[in-house]
């Protein structure tokens, strides 16, 4: 089957284009902005290294319109539900002490108005973490991918010249000191597929690129992540629920109020984790919700990969995934035991990669005309986003 051309309604994204957006200070709509960014470098970059194979932009596309959601704090009512409803469980256990001091104002609708309180801080506390990881990836690997696109395309975008010209914005060095090591190992893979005619090798260099760079962005993303796993819940609802008790003149020394009320707010803030977590460990696809604290699912049932990655021959890209995969060449046991873990996150993420590189349902747009429209012109657009 002869697939279609992708149509290609915008044109490349500029350098000057780029930055602009990295200094864009309305979150809401500097994520709209990246996660369409991204999907127009992803179909650009097909031009570039043809339609078969997905570029990391193909996957960040999803990943930053997920993160969207939460930077728009469009969560904050399923997850005030979840938790109020995990609150009255953890109430039926507790003792009298906590209902007296309460006393008729009942304790289930008052820890539910002070949980309702601690809610909003929380959340905004979560949109402010997952939208500064949203930047930083972007302001980093969204001027690579608009470099690749000027220097790999042309009459001499195979040649050497042109990848240095790349290579030379990179900070050489390992990660943890602030160098850019990987990423230079994944434009020299890009570069590399470029050349190369027989189609297996091709995919092989690609995945080798996508994985290098996921792995530099989700080590570069742990500050975030657990920031927004760990936002506040059990400081704030202790600092309400102080104010409402000084407010009914309880009369009781605040220490021993804290101490008192301690062991709820803790129990509270494990549910509110547990809950964080799963939604963290959520990724909107086109044709699915991926949870992945799940096995990332097979291909098919006849094959977890695509043909050209079912046994992979490429030395670099079979040494990176035995350090990266704990289950080569298999998804079972790709599911992400602790979101907070770049070992975790990896191991899911080289199988996502693998598995739905050649997935042309990722091609996609993110978002309908009338929305890019709206937001280009500095409106948070309507409908589903």
């Amino acid at each position: 089957m002869v697939l279609q051309p992708l149509p290609r309604p915008h044109p490349q994204p500029t350098h000057a284009e780029v930055e602009a957006i990295g200094r864009m200070q309305n979150a809401p709509l500097r994520n709209l902005h990246i996660t369409h960014t991204y999907h127009v470098l992803k179909v650009c970059f097909a031009g570039v290294l043809g339609e078969v194979d997905q570029s990391w932009c193909g996957f960040s596309t999803w990943a930053s319109k997920t993160a969207g959601t939460f930077i728009r704090k469009e969560m904050v009512a399923v997850l005030e539900r979840d938790m109020l409803s995990r609150a009255e469980a953890v109430m039926r256990g507790l003792g009298v002490t906590q209902a007296r001091l309460l006393g008729s104002w009942g304790l289930p609708s008052g820890v539910a108005t002070v949980l309702s309180r601690a809610m909003d801080p929380v959340m905004s506390a979560v949109a402010h973490h997952i939208a500064q990881g949203n930047l930083l990836v972007f302001q980093e690997l969204g001027p690579l991918y608009t470099a690749m696109l000027v220097h790999f395309t042309g009459p001499g975008a195979t040649s050497p010249a042109a990848l240095e010209r790349v290579v030379a914005v990179l900070k050489p060095g390992p990660l943890e000191s602030g160098g850019q090591d990987l990423l230079i190992r994944a434009v020299r893979a890009y570069h590399e597929a470029l050349s190369l005619t027989r189609t297996k090798d091709r995919a092989e260099r690609v995945l080798l690129a996508n994985a290098l760079v996921g792995y530099h962005e989700q080590v570069r993303l742990q500050e975030p992540i657990i920031g927004a796993l760990g936002a506040p819940l059990k400081e704030l609802f202790l600092d309400h629920l102080r104010e409402l008790l000084r407010a009914r003149g309880s009369g009781m020394p605040e220490p021993w109020l804290v101490a008192v009320f301690t062991p709820l707010a803790d129990r509270l803030e494990r549910c509110w984790r547990e809950l964080m977590t799963r939604e963290l460990m959520t990724m909107e696809l086109p044709d699915r919700t991926l949870r992945l604290g799940e096995d990332i699912p097979a291909l098919s049932a006849a094959a977890d990969f695509p043909p050209d990655l079912m046994r992979l021959e490429h030395p670099e890209l079979c040494a990176l995934l035995k350090q990266l995969d704990r289950t080569p060449d298999d998804t079972a046991g790709s599911a992400a035991r602790d979101w907070g873990s770049v070992k975790d996150r990896m191991n899911l993420i080289v199988d996502l990669f693998r598995s739905r590189q050649q997935d042309r349902v990722l091609y996609q747009p993110p978002f309908t005309p009338a929305q890019v429209e709206a937001f280009q012109q500095g409106r948070m657009p309507g409908g589903r986003l």
